[in-house]
């Protein structure tokens, strides 16, 4: 597989390797926001039957909705799925070569809650301690980053300081247990929590400890999830990964080939690649 060169400005690359994320801010325009919440509203409130397969709308807890696969079930989601903001960022981390694997929404109500713990995200394999996880890596080399499990974290909603997605920065790259000790309500020197505004997404490498604090806001906390791998080799077996060929003809032919295994350049990848120059993106970011 050829690397061309990478989609990220060197300060991204930068703060990335320093930190394990990068927020990009408006990745959502507000006229869209508004009819995509208006869609999510629906699928809320309806009957389980109504909703239009494969999505699925079910709960994790007393206070939590989860509506999996909503790219099948309108375009807005797959437009997201496909936003060129994200997909460089995305495509600058996986040597041009990502591939969607998951994809849902979720609706958190507020409600009772103790700290709770970090984690980080693996393939269902668990790898002894001090082995490296191909499915979960992150390496850097003669200019670029490579971070093979990939988490996006949009918010349709405000996220106000200590509410949300939360974080030990640099941890991506630790080679020592985190203490036991350590939960998202820790010491606010060592550990990150994200605000937002809604439209806002988080590029997360998921080796990275991660969580959400407990929800405290009178609305709901409501966020789209999306997941990325390498292209080239990677695939979720067992997970029921993407694409879901029986809905094929619900999806566009570039969103088929971004959740496909391939080792080509995709469509979407070579429509960033043509839209945004590093030299206008490092420009953008000095102002």
């Amino acid at each position: 597989m050829d690397v061309v060169e990478s989609t990220l400005t060197e300060e991204e690359k930068w703060y990335f390797d320093l930190r394990g994320y990068l927020v990009l801010e408006d990745v959502i325009a507000p006229e869209e926001l508004q009819r995509m919440l208006a869609v999510i509203e629906h699928w809320l409130a309806v009957d389980e039957r109504e909703i239009p397969a494969p999505l699925v709308r079910h709960r994790q807890e007393p206070y939590k909705t989860h509506i999996d696969h909503i790219q099948y079930g309108h375009e807005l989601f797959q437009n997201l799925a496909l936003n060129e903001h994200i997909i460089r960022v995305v495509s600058g981390l996986l040597l041009n070569a990502p591939r969607l694997f998951h994809c849902n929404f979720t609706h958190m109500d507020k409600g009772a809650g103790e700290a709770w713990d970090f984690h980080r995200d693996d393939s269902g394999f668990k790898f002894p301690y001090g082995f490296r996880n191909p499915h979960n890596d992150y390496q850097t080399s003669n200019g670029q980053i490579y971070c093979s499990h990939l988490v996006t974290w949009i918010a349709l909603a405000d996220v106000p300081q200590g509410t949300g997605f939360t974080v030990v920065p640099g941890s991506h790259k630790s080679s020592f247990r985190a203490p036991e000790w350590l939960t998202v309500e820790s010491d606010p020197t060592i550990v990150d929590s994200v605000s937002l505004k809604a439209g806002d997404c988080i590029v997360c490498a998921t080796s990275l400890l991660h969580n959400a604090k407990p929800w405290t806001e009178d609305y709901p906390r409501m966020n789209i999830f999306q997941r990325f791998q390498l292209s080239a080799y990677f695939n979720e077996t067992g997970k029921g990964g993407y694409p879901l060929d029986e809905y094929r003809g619900q999806i566009s032919d570039e969103l088929y080939e971004l959740e496909s295994l391939s080792k080509e350049t995709k469509g979407v990848v070579r429509r960033v690649l043509d839209r945004f120059s590093l030299k206008e993106l490092t420009e953008r970011h000095a102002d």
